[in-house]
């Protein structure tokens, strides 16, 4: 009787060769689901981004590393969902390396859906509202909460993303609460000043979220009817239009007193000017206690002009307006960017920027550098009736430049005395016989310094000198160069060539070896039964 077609020889092999492929094919769908599971635990995976999106920098790890108290990131929604959301999913990846690599940063997630009295605790008020998409930075009884729009930067409300701020907002937001107290930044208004009009959002947005991401808490104060919170370590005055109120037999009410007041304790104010600013005789006048003097120049006519520094060997546009600054190096000013100061510091950007000299009142005074004494510098000194205050260059002017009004030279800046951009004064006072307190102002001739452009720009050093000067100035563990993160088109285009070709060869070999050793498996047991 003749074997049936279920026990013929060519049955038998053809039936192992399916059961051979079939059992190749779970194993590999196994290897991928266990794999797959492995490399979400333990953030197995390779970033092919140009900018390197998804791996975390050496400058966050760094900027943690002191970290010494529990932290919680709270994402408000489920894991899988966040997995299926990009933008969501690339803020995760983020604070889940943070998380690998210290041992005090906890991520966490809880349901606001189901659960939306889980976030109750993190609203300042019962009309707050939390989202799914919302982070949570939280330590005690201090905490952050971001949108997932505050994590991108936009250029405009409609458009999509075009770069990655997730990873500064996550380290600001753990410095900002593990530390033993959170300042506020209040930011004045009711003077001219571009944050109240919807038209301002784009030219300050960039600006406010700098603050925040030096660890304040931002607020915008009309001092003329509000006082100043006592937790506020920084005033910020930009580009005002009008001037401050003091007591002067119209008003009772003087603006000026108060920021005095606030200056009388460990605070810092910062002020940004620009050629167009108009005269301002109160607020100038105060500055001018602390030095500062706003270069302006009076025509035959008695009408008086902000002058702009010009200078077309060290400047960015053909008009010489967008003047590269000159680091300070010795002083306190220089002191403000010592870390910038490498090999190759980032060029510092001053547009349309008018020059600050010292006040009349105070006296220039030629130092001997302490670490150096083959090094001299120049700085403002005022002494009287117990109050010193000593004012240093932070930037200044090429020798060559000049300053101008329209198109006429009103002034020119020489080797020894160059055009001050940035200058910073402080104010000494002895707390006891050994130890003391200070406060500080940073002056600032060009509101363009803080614009989104130079923000946001890589090549560019503004947002890192601001970050130090937040830290010098507020005392504030400040995250100095961690940058910003552009999207690059999604196209394979951004692979580099390099990486294009490995990881072809990687996706030929690697199935073809597979296959290749599954069937000389199946030949060699053909061949030998």
């Amino acid at each position: 009787m003749k074997n049936s077609a279920f026990s013929s020889r060519k049955f038998k092999y053809g039936s192992l060769s399916v059961m051979m492929t079939c059992v190749i094919i779970a194993a590999l769908l196994l290897f991928n689901g266990v794999f797959k599971l492995l490399a979400d635990k333990y953030l197995w995976y390779t970033d092919l981004t140009r900018d390197e999106i998804y791996t975390l920098s050496d400058a966050a790890v760094e900027a943690l590393e002191n970290i010494d108290k529990d932290v919680h990131i709270l994402f408000c929604d489920d894991p899988d969902n966040i997995e299926n959301e990009y933008y969501s999913k690339m803020i995760y990846k983020t604070a889940l390396g943070l998380a690998e690599k210290n041992d005090y940063i906890h991520v966490e997630n809880v349901n606001i859906w189901r659960e939306p009295s889980a976030v109750n605790k993190f609203k300042n008020n019962s009309k707050d509202s939390i989202y799914s998409t919302d982070v949570i930075v939280y330590s005690g009884t201090e905490f952050r909460v971001y949108a997932l729009r505050s994590m991108f930067y936009f250029n405009d409300e409609n458009s999509a993303p075009w770069a990655y701020n997730g990873e500064k907002k996550l380290v600001s937001g753990i410095l900002a609460v593990t530390q033993a107290e959170s300042p506020i930044a209040c930011v004045t208004v009711n003077h001219g000043e571009p944050f109240m009009a919807a038209s301002d959002i784009a030219k300050t947005q960039y600006m406010l979220s700098l603050l925040e991401d030096g660890g304040y808490k931002v607020q915008l104060i009309d001092l003329a009817h509000q006082e100043i919170p006592e937790d506020c370590r920084l005033m910020v005055i930009y580009d005002p239009q009008d001037d401050f109120l003091v007591n002067d037999g119209v008003s009772n009410i003087s603006e000026i007193e108060k920021l005095d007041r606030f200056l009388d304790g460990t605070n810092a104010l910062m002020v940004f000017f620009n050629p167009t600013t108009p005269l301002l005789p109160n607020l100038e006048e105060y500055l001018e206690e602390w030095g500062i003097k706003f270069d302006r120049h009076t025509d035959n006519m008695e009408n008086v002009h902000g002058t702009t520094i010009r200078d077309y060997n060290q400047s960015l546009t053909e008009d010489g307006m967008t003047v590269v600054g000159n680091y300070a190096t010795l002083g306190l000013g220089a002191s403000l960017h010592k870390d910038l100061r490498t090999t190759y510091p980032p060029k510092v950007i001053f547009k349309n920027a008018m020059g600050i000299s010292y006040s009349d009142t105070y006296q220039s005074v030629w130092h001997q550098d302490e670490e150096d004494p083959t090094q001299n510098f120049s700085y403002g000194s005022y002494y009287k009736d117990g109050v010193s205050r000593s004012m240093f260059d932070v930037f200044v002017s090429p020798s060559t430049a000049t300053a101008v009004v329209d198109t006429t030279v009103v002034a020119e800046a020489t080797e020894q005395y160059p055009f001050k951009l940035m200058t910073i004064t402080r104010e000494s006072r002895m707390v006891d016989n050994t130890n003391e307190d200070y406060s500080y102002v940073l002056a600032c001739g060009s509101t363009d310094f803080l614009s989104s452009t130079l923000l946001l720009s890589n090549t560019y050093g503004n947002t890192d000198l601001m970050l130090s000067a937040l830290r010098a100035t507020g005392r504030e563990n400040v995250p100095v160069g961690l940058d910003i993160k552009p999207f690059a088109s999604t196209t394979i285009e951004t692979l580099t060539t390099a990486q294009a070709n490995r990881w072809t060869i990687a996706l030929i070999l690697i199935p073809t070896l597979i296959t290749a050793i599954a069937g000389v498996y199946v030949l060699v047991r053909r061949k030998y039964r």
